[in-house]
């Protein structure tokens, strides 16, 4: 789904229910960080809760600067759709561009429950100029 339909589709939610209680929020939050840090794919993990409905998760992550942008994607997908978002709704989009992926999504655990958003910025990881030259000579070396 595009982000311009996902936002359509989170505004719909949005007006016809409420932002899920506190523990929903707080379990989501963990379920994502938990997930986030298992799987091996991220340098670095960070996940915290705002009051901003369209974001009500957030979460930053770095990843490993070898590891394709689209793979990151797909597993970000797969892992909101199989471990974090609820099996009653969930609606999500992707944003994948050179050094950066985006996941917006969002998930109602009942016809009756409140809603959860999130927003995860997923960032390729700096590889320090030291290193990126002791790779390149190990390259040339291996090469000669």
């Amino acid at each position: 789904m595009n982000l311009t339909q996902f936002h359509r589709m989170r505004k719909a939610v949005q007006v016809n229910a409420a932002p899920g209680s506190t523990g929903d929020l707080s379990t989501v939050e963990r379920s994502l960080r938990s997930m986030l840090m298992s799987s091996g794919l991220f340098v670095e993990v960070e996940v915290e809760h705002t009051d901003d409905p369209d974001q009500l998760i957030i979460a930053l992550c770095t990843f490993d600067p070898h590891v394709a942008e689209a793979d990151v994607a797909g597993q970000l997908e797969r892992m909101w759709a199989d471990r974090v978002s609820y099996p009653f709704w969930e609606a999500h989009a992707l944003l994948v561009e050179p050094d950066h992926v985006e996941l917006e999504a969002a998930s109602r655990p009942s016809a009756m429950g409140g809603y959860v958003t999130v927003h995860l910025v997923a960032q390729k990881a700096l590889i320090p100029a030291q290193r990126q030259s002791s790779e390149a000579l190990t390259r040339e070396t291996a090469g000669s």
